[in-house]
């Protein structure tokens, strides 16, 4: 059976609404600036409208893009603030080498979208020859020895840890108590990743005729984003992992490489509503997309065993957890789902219910249940997004 497969694509300053947003509902939609990258995959992808997580708090509610709870208020529910990709990992368990890949293509250590399912942020991986070494590099002899001494090492840290937590929580209150065992919780996430890694050591990893420049980590943020997205291809296409977020926070350095950007990228958010920083802001906006069209060519070109493409098989979220970054709004967030067995081809728009609008992860619970969770909720859900449905 060919495995579903999930990406999400989260960007941290929005996207200019007038430029995103059509005007139209259906599948007669006119293409908006933002959106022309994607014009040959009209067929391929559906993007939304009214949909977010009822969250204020401007810049800062980008992190829960992907999950729908600031990690403040993430005590009343059962998983914390997990992310879609992370609960759809959980999910995946041993059956590829990597459960997940949380990547970020330049940002802060502030920043990221994938956390646990005990609100543990996940610290993504920002170096493109690191992870090509993940994914490809084979290991002789000698490097396996040392990778099981460092597994056994850390493995015996978290006996020495857990030993120590054991002493310290008798007597403990309520509150304290609660803590500690969400601290338990993320011990036993670390074994089971180790026992994990253990279980792939020894396993041959794919091969591949694709090659890195050299000095890759140093050239410019547009010339490095298209290789994060050829190693994401890859990694889905060799099963190496089922489930991968990518994250833009900045540009990096002198505008990123992007020809006609002089200003910083969060700057630019801000822009006032003064056409020529707005213009500047749609030309990394507009670089977004391209990537990201080109991306889902590349899941096209990808040919399945079960006469499928790999788009097919695979749901790509892009999106942002703030709208208006001029207006610090997170409400009527951009979004667009491509692939993954979904009808598409439309503009849907949803409607706001009373004081709050329909739930973002409404959309997320649709993709689980697709993925194979046998689910019915997921974090702020109200239910499955209504209008979505699988093609026959």
């Amino acid at each position: 059976m060919i495995p579903k497969r999930i990406t999400a694509t989260g960007i941290f300053y929005g996207l200019v609404p007038q430029h995103f947003h059509p005007a139209e509902v259906g599948p007669n939609f006119q293409t908006p600036r933002l959106l022309k990258p994607l014009e040959p995959f009209r067929k391929d992808y559906t993007v939304f409208s009214g949909l977010d997580h009822n969250l204020g708090g401007g810049h800062n509610a980008t992190k829960y893009f992907l999950t729908g709870i600031p990690s403040t208020q993430s005590k009343g529910f059962a998983e914390a603030n997990v992310s879609i990709d992370q609960k759809a990992a959980l999910h995946v368990d041993g059956k590829t080498r990597f459960p997940s890949l949380t990547l970020d293509v330049e940002g802060g250590s502030e920043h990221t979208l994938s956390w646990t399912r005990n609100g543990t942020p996940i610290q993504p991986i920002r170096s493109l020859s690191r992870l090509y070494g993940m994914l490809f590099k084979k290991e002789d002899t000698s490097s396996l020895n040392q990778a099981e001494l460092e597994l056994a090492d850390k493995r015996s840290i978290l006996d020495l840890v857990r030993g120590q937590a054991n002493s310290f929580g008798k007597g403990l209150g309520k509150e304290d108590r609660e803590k500690l065992d969400q601290y338990f919780t993320s011990v036993r996430e670390l074994e089971g990743r180790i026992e994990q890694s253990k279980l792939w050591l020894g396993k041959e990893k794919p091969n591949t005729k694709y090659a890195l420049p050299r000095r890759v980590d140093s050239l410019t943020f547009k010339d490095r984003t298209p290789f994060y997205y050829d190693l994401m291809q890859l990694a889905l296409q060799t099963d190496s992992t089922r489930v991968i977020s990518l994250a833009f926070t900045e540009l990096g350095k002198e505008g990123g490489g992007l020809t006609g950007v002089e200003r910083g990228y969060h700057a630019l958010s801000h822009h006032g509503r003064v056409q020529n920083a707005i213009e500047e802001l749609t030309i990394i906006e507009s670089f977004h997309l391209t990537q990201f069209g080109r991306f889902l060519g590349k899941l096209k070109e990808v040919k399945e065993p079960n006469g499928k493409t790999l788009l097919d098989n695979t749901m790509a979220l892009f999106g942002s957890g703030m709208s208006n970054a001029n207006s610090h709004s997170n409400r009527d967030l951009p979004v667009v789902l491509a692939g993954g067995g979904f009808k598409h081809g439309e503009h849907r728009h949803y409607a706001r219910q009373g004081r709050s609008s329909v739930p973002l992860c409404n959309l997320f619970l649709s993709m689980l249940q697709n993925f194979g969770l046998e689910i019915d909720r997921f974090n702020t859900s109200s239910g499955t997004l209504t209008g979505l449905e699988l093609q026959g």
